[in-house]
């Protein structure tokens, strides 16, 4: 039983930006711990509030520097509340792939510890909110393909060219 006097934690306040790229319009939201997400979409998240933050400023820009080549890894706060910790560690396995560079999922799973998960490592980066910070277009099949992404598969294929992948 929860006392009457605990009252739930307020909701943490999001801004949300947006970013022109060659792969599209980005929007970013970010709260007080950090970047949140990375939105692929030409309209801004339900419920974003429009807005600035330090996070965001750092974000726009370490993101414009990577579109023009000039950025080769991320030095961002990242907010992961909420995100499983299997996830997050996927994701920090991902971003320590070099740029340029890949790993097939399978060895994703086996550097977090679970090396038959390659599908669950798999479903983490179908899922993953902060691309292309977190580099999950750097996870390929073991066969070489790129595979994944759906119908924004071109948008993974530009990002592993841009980095001079193949």
């Amino acid at each position: 039983m929860v006392p009457d006097s605990i009252s739930p934690m307020p909701p943490r306040a999001l801004v949300t930006t947006s970013l022109e790229t060659p792969i599209g319009r980005l929007w970013l939201s970010a709260g007080a711990a950090g970047l949140r997400s990375v939105q692929r979409t030409e309209h801004p998240p339900d419920g974003a509030t429009l807005g600035e933050s330090d996070a965001l400023a750092d974000a726009t820009r370490q993101l414009a520097e990577y579109f023009s080549g000039s950025r080769r890894g991320f030095d961002l706060w990242l907010d992961l509340d909420g995100v499983a910790p299997f996830h997050v560690a996927v994701y920090r396995a991902a971003m320590a792939i070099p740029y340029g560079a890949t790993a097939a999922y399978g060895d994703v799973a086996a550097e977090v510890g679970s090396p038959r998960a390659a599908r669950a490592v798999g479903r983490a980066m179908a899922v993953c909110p902060l691309f292309p910070v977190v580099p999950c277009h750097r996870v390929i099949h073991a066969d070489g393909s790129i595979g994944g992404w759906g119908p924004d598969l071109w948008v993974k294929r530009w990002l592993l060219r841009h980095e001079g992948w193949r």
